[in-house]
């Protein structure tokens, strides 16, 4: 916000650059060094100059006030350090070491010690009680620019042109560590209140900002567009002031812009803050010193000093106050001079708890959690409204509401004949993170999320509006139970079986529930955080296991049951099995046993005690007899009361698979044979078979053979026979 003004005056060449101003501890007097060597110390209550210090002959550079303000520092170009009492004007003691300017003085809390600055690079130790040296701090390599004390761990910070920032035990006098910024030459410092940020600004215009505790950079910010001359930093702003001709308001952390204030016509070399942070107070190369008032960014009241003791004050109505020659030393930028008649104030510069006033800091931050906002009020103040809503005032005008979300609330404070204050509180929400509890939207729980505003019971996540109750800044417990066992278990068939395996949780497992490969459930209530389960279960098989903890977290485990394979006998049939048969069980069930190579009968159909059945029986002739021309072969029958199983000839088996069956086995020669038939239930029988050549007087007659050897006998009879008849007839013919 640029300062605006009814009347602004400007001084003539007369007035001198200001080079450093200082606050006295009860905010009544304002020091200003200039560089016509004079130290000009201003009555604030009613804008006057009331002394004119001339204690060196060199430029005043830096300034400085005791903590219980009896005594004022100067530091000189040259390297002076002139001490003197505040109420007289009179010099005690001046201090000379440092060879060239002294750029910075600050004196420690207790008043006992004074730290200087100077472009011989070096930080000076005076005994202020003393007025006494004590020692220097060596290490930079160039001018040092400015420091700040951290009393409670005995370190002091100093920055230099040499670009680095470089940390001092005061106890010792050693440096402890060297951080180069890397923002070029560095002329100012400061930290916040908390001791958890520290702040340096540089010749070129950034500001960068360090965490105090690990030394890690967090953010490099470009405040301004050339020396940054001044850092103040109080609660969640920092002041800064730059050789660019503006003082700005940052946010801390981030270093965001709050606001410009615009109105020196030259470099603002210094600015100092009050008490209660409501005024700032700056100093220029342009010969004048401004009193700003902090929210609204506009001027109080100017001061204009000149080489000769002469002086002109004027506030932000125009009405002002001169020496007697003051007021011929300044002119408007039209060239009007003052008014002769408005000699006097109308109103002091620092007496404004005369009239209502809001003192707020804006912008100010709510939470969740917390929505209270507080400012102060001066004491005229009979009422005060937020949002023409009355709000009580508290003791020492103390101002303490809630709010039920961010934005601009208007702040009016009124005295008792109808005068008031007015002012703009921007409240701000801080981005919180939470945790979703429970699932809404599309959120899920464990999910952490940004809450960006409230509104009564309602927070804004991503631009909607959910209930509160969805949301907490505690993560939910989200790991769920640990299952841990042997994944395989053996156990033994037709006894009693036990699932065992252990569950944990970070918290407590409520329960766990146990499924089997039956699809069947089991569950125990656990209500533990380590519990050793041990369940009965039916059967082998796979079980799938879940435990579940007192947040819903589940967690799942698959463990398998096998035991090694078991003979059993059938007790009554079933299927194609036959009682007393043996049979292998591989697996069980919780009212069935698998039976190897046929499946899943009832329990009740098998028996682990052995049923004795009836062997099988091979019926067959003792001695065959086969052709040696033709296949050799035995020819028996097998049975059994249940099923032959199999026949073994010569260790040559021969599936059956019958009750009864006859068989034709074809062997390789003449001899012996031991036939054996097997049965289901294992039941073997014996029997020896001979195979022979059948003897010559056992061989078969052929009958055919016969019939045609016969057949050709006879043929060859007849032709013998009727030969000879035929012979005898022609010896007959012949003879007769």
């Amino acid at each position: 916000m640029t300062a605006v003004f009814s009347v602004e005056y400007f001084p003539d060449e007369t007035a001198f650059s200001i080079n450093c101003i200082a606050l006295s501890t009860d905010g009544k007097s304002l020091l200003a060094g200039y560089i016509d060597n004079t130290v000009k110390v201003w009555n604030l209550l009613d804008g006057k100059l009331s002394m004119n210090l001339s204690l060196h002959s060199s430029w005043v550079t830096s300034l400085a006030v005791s903590p219980d303000g009896r005594l004022g520092i100067a530091g000189y170009d040259d390297g002076m350090i002139i001490v003197w009492e505040m109420e007289t004007g009179k010099p005690l003691k001046s201090l000379s070491s440092h060879t060239s300017s002294v750029n910075y003085l600050l004196v420690t809390e207790d008043g006992k010690t004074l730290y200087s600055a100077g472009s011989d690079g070096t930080v000076k130790v005076w005994s202020l009680s003393e007025l006494a040296f004590i020692r220097s701090l060596r290490g930079h390599s160039g001018p040092v620019n400015s420091i700040v004390h951290w009393p409670e761990q005995n370190r002091l910070y100093s920055v230099s042109d040499d670009g680095t920032l470089r940390i001092w035990d005061t106890s010792t006098g050693q440096q402890v560590k060297v951080i180069k910024a890397e923002i070029g030459a560095l002329s100012s410092v400061n930290m916040d209140e908390k001791r958890s940020i520290l702040v340096v600004g540089s010749k070129d215009g950034p500001l960068k900002f360090y965490d105090v505790k690990t030394w890690s950079a967090l953010r490099i910010v470009k405040a301004h567009n050339a020396e940054v001359t001044a850092i103040i930093i109080r609660g969640d702003l920092i002041f800064t002031s730059s050789r660019d001709r503006t003082v700005k308001i940052l946010s801390l952390p981030l270093g965001s812009l709050v606001k410009m204030i615009t109105g020196h016509t030259w470099d603002v070399s210094s600015i100092v803050l009050s008490g209660d942070s409501s005024i700032i107070y700056s100093g220029s190369s342009d010969g004048t010193v401004k009193i700003w008032d902090v929210d609204k960014g506009v001027a109080l009241g100017t001061l204009i000093g000149f080489g000769d003791g002469e002086y002109f004050s004027y506030n932000g109505d125009g009405n002002w106050v001169a020496s007697s020659k003051g007021a011929s030393r300044v002119k408007t930028s039209s060239g009007k001079q003052p008014n002769q008649q408005g000699t006097e104030l109308s109103s002091l510069l620092l007496q404004l708890d005369k009239l209502p006033r809001i003192y707020v800091q804006s912008p100010q931050s709510i939470t969740i959690d917390n929505t209270d906002l507080t400012f102060v009020v001066s004491q005229p103040v009979v009422r005060v409204t937020v949002n023409d809503e009355e709000i009580p005032i508290g003791e020492s005008g103390k101002v303490t509401f809630r709010t039920t979300s961010a934005g601009a609330l208007t702040i009016k404070a009124f005295d008792s004949i109808g005068n008031f204050d007015e002012k703009i509180l921007e409240v701000q929400f801080e981005e919180t993170k939470m945790y979703v509890i429970d699932n809404v939207g599309p959120y899920r729980r464990g999910d952490q999320v940004v809450v960006s505003d409230r509104k009564d019971m309602d927070l804004l996540v991503n631009g909607e509006w959910l209930s509160r109750e969805f949301f907490s800044d505690i993560a939910p417990d989200i790991e769920p139970p640990q299952i841990t066992g042997q994944t395989s278990q053996q156990v033994m068939i037709g006894h009693e079986k036990h699932l065992n395996f252990v569950v944990t949780d970070n918290n407590e497992v409520k329960t766990v529930i146990v499924i089997g490969p039956d699809e069947k459930r089991d569950e125990v209530s656990v209500n533990s955080p380590h519990e050793n389960i041990r369940i009965k279960v039916a059967g082998t098989g796979e079980y799938r296991v879940a435990a579940i903890d007192n947040e819903g977290n589940e967690a799942w485990a698959t463990f398998s049951l096998y035991a090694n394979a078991k003979t059993f006998w059938v007790e009554r049939d079933q299927g194609n099995l036959r009682r007393g048969q043996e049979v292998t069980v591989t697996a069980e069930g919780e009212n069935s046993f698998f039976v190897k190579e046929y499946g899943w009968v009832e329990k009740d159909v098998l028996t682990e005690t052995k049923i004795i059945t009836e062997s099988p029986i091979i019926e067959a002739e003792d001695v065959q007899y086969a052709d040696a021309n033709k296949e050799k072969m035995l020819n028996f029958k097998v049975s059994d009361d249940i099923k032959v199983l199999e026949v073994e000839v010569s260790e040559k088996r021969y599936p059956v698979d019958l009750k009864e069956k006859e068989m034709f086995v074809i062997v390789g020669d003449y001899g012996e044979y031991r036939v054996v038939a097997r049965d289901l239930e294992g039941n073997t029988s014996e029997k020896t078979i001979r195979l022979a050549a059948p003897a010559m007087d056992e061989k078969k007659t052929n009958w055919l053979l016969v019939l045609v050897a016969v057949a050709a006998i006879a043929i060859l009879l007849l032709l013998i026979f009727r030969s000879s008849f035929i012979r005898k007839k022609k010896r007959k013919v012949r003879l007769m």
